[in-house]
């Protein structure tokens, strides 16, 4: 394997930044990657490059980052392994894909391209989530539709902290709970971060308890403070 966490592109060494390495890090080795949402394909390009995964699709649904994309897997000498794609979602992805990455949107937006391609359900494929906001929207659309949550990861990059998931499908409903929703397997953690993560999620919740007075709302952020001691 190559550089750690680095790749050579326009003839210098460029690293991903944490919210991506912790990405690459859930990442299936060996077995090709369909990264929805690439923008400028870094992630791929990384994983290829570091002989992590054999070759990739690097798709965007607008014309602009895929261009951006496009440079990056040229300038990488990748072109012959990792394939720009634009798309919908997961709409223009071949079907023969077992492993998929969605990163750098919301949570619903996630939940929406999955449910836009019931294709991608068959026992034993591999996503990597990793949602900017609405992680409990995410979760919930997941425990309903048969996929199960392995591992939960939280980064902290720059000011801000960043959530992924590894979850594979298995057809099953998983039963759970609002508090299931909202921290998911974070609990089991090892990061360093985990806590401070939770606290904000229940910050968010205070507002809005703040707002309505709700004691459930109130419940659900104690349970939360509790999980994050």
């Amino acid at each position: 394997m190559k550089t750690e966490n680095a790749f050579t592109l326009y003839g210098v060494i460029m690293k991903l930044d944490m919210r991506l390495r912790m990405v690459a890090g859930l990442i299936r080795p060996g077995i090709p990657l369909a990264d929805i949402g690439t923008d400028h394909a870094y992630l791929p390009v990384f994983l290829v490059e570091n002989d992590i995964i054999p070759c990739a699709v690097a798709s965007d649904v607008k014309v602009g980052p895929l261009e951006n994309a496009k440079k990056t897997i040229g300038k990488s000498g990748l072109s012959d392994k990792v394939t720009p794609v634009l798309s919908d979602g997961l709409k223009e992805i071949p079907h023969d894909f077992t492993d998929f990455c969605i990163a750098g949107m919301g949570g619903e937006l996630i939940a929406s391209i999955l449910e836009a391609s019931p294709w991608v359900k068959v026992p034993g494929n591999h996503f990597v989530f990793q949602p900017q906001t609405h992680a409990e929207d995410l979760r919930k659309f997941l425990y309903e539709n048969g996929y199960e949550i392995l591992r939960e990861d939280v980064v902290k990059d720059r000011l801000r902290y960043y959530l992924a998931m590894e979850v594979t499908y298995t057809g099953n409903v998983t039963e759970h709970s609002e508090l299931d929703c909202f921290i998911g397997r974070l609990p089991e953690s090892t990061s360093m971060h985990k806590a401070k993560y939770m606290q904000q999620i229940a910050s968010r919740l205070s507002t809005r308890y703040k707002a309505t007075r709700r004691d459930e709302l109130k419940k659900l952020m104690d349970e939360i403070l509790e999980a994050a001691k």
